[in-house]
């Protein structure tokens, strides 16, 4: 039997939507709705697909952290992301579709047989074009130099890792200052750290980012960027 796990944290509407995916695919389906409760999920059998939302407000998690999951716990279960496709998550979206091979991006605005269509051209093994309600969210093309062992470039020495090591913390207020008193680097060096990564940052669609942007872009892809941070700061 076909299994297939959906992430969602809207718990009703998911649950209402595995059972119509269920019926028409004669599927064992599986609902989560918190991405802390991914892994427990894949230490069963293997899944086919992962239907996966982006946004878990209620979480310090995002759609990117359980796909990233998924993808290290079985690189054959297919991956789809179902979004509103509000612009709030565009970066989230612009994100997962560079750095992991999603198949599709359905839109839950988008009528069920509809839905039900796409999904059905995942579970056969295309790549399926996403909805037309989310494609102005998507870059043109995906970029090939965005991979994730890119993200070790990021991290050219331990006083790179100590600055992104703050910067994933999306509750950190992220000023210079602070970054400064919480790494214990001077100021004007952590002003160089950024001038130092701004190449490597314009691979990744960050042209003269902020800060804030730069903290932003680190906790969204978290999932990517920390076992290099770890790795850099456990090796200091």
């Amino acid at each position: 039997m076909t299994r297939i796990l959906l992430v969602d944290d809207a718990a009703a509407m998911a649950e209402l939507f595995s059972k119509e995916v269920a019926s028409r695919f004669d599927a064992e389906v599986d609902v989560c709705v918190a991405v802390a409760d991914v892994e427990l999920m894949l230490a069963r059998a293997p899944y086919e697909l992962a239907l996966v939302d982006l946004s878990f407000p209620q979480e310090h998690a995002n759609g990117i952290d359980a796909m990233a999951e998924i993808y290290r716990a079985n690189r054959d279960t297919r991956l789809a992301i179902m979004t509103q496709g509000d612009a709030w998550v565009s970066d989230l979206l612009r994100d997962a579709w560079d750095l992991l091979p999603v198949a599709t991006v359905i839109s839950k605005t988008a009528p069920l047989d509809y839905q039900l269509e796409m999904i059905d051209g995942v579970l056969a093994g295309r790549d399926v074009e996403p909805d037309p309600a989310v494609q102005t969210l998507l870059p043109a093309r995906r970029n090939p130099e965005r991979t994730p062992d890119r993200f070790a470039d990021l991290i050219q020495h331990n006083g790179h890792a100590k600055v992104w090591n703050v910067l994933m913390d999306r509750n950190f207020e992220a000023t210079y200052k602070n970054v400064s008193d919480s790494t214990g680097l001077k100021l004007n060096t952590v002003k160089n750290y950024r001038s130092q990564l701004l190449p490597e940052l314009r691979v990744h669609r960050l042209d003269d980012p902020s800060l804030r942007e730069m903290q932003e872009f680190a906790w969204r892809c978290r999932s990517f960027l920390r076992p290099y941070v770890e790795a850099s700061l456990e090796g200091r």
